[in-house]
């Protein structure tokens, strides 16, 4: 028993770009999207985040750069 391929119509790659654009429009009209207030929050919240994230990276680089300049660099140390 042969198993036959399935043949597809032909077609051309401009009725595959429309058919992507008609269903990536379709899914964007699903999405809720943020009021501008919400969306303010949310940026407020991540510049925020960001900010608390940044300053203690830079806070423990700074603590261990000190820490290890103390043992490598320290008055009377020879070398």
């Amino acid at each position: 028993m042969a198993i036959q391929a399935r043949r597809r119509a032909p077609t051309s790659q401009g009725i595959g770009v429309i058919r992507f654009l008609v269903e990536t429009i379709n899914e964007l009209r699903k999405v809720v999207w943020p009021t501008p207030q919400e969306l303010y929050r949310y940026t407020l919240v991540v510049v925020v985040t960001v900010s608390v994230i940044a300053l203690f990276i830079a806070a423990v680089d700074l603590g261990l750069g000190q820490l290890t300049s103390h043992f490598i660099y320290a008055p009377g140390s020879t070398g």
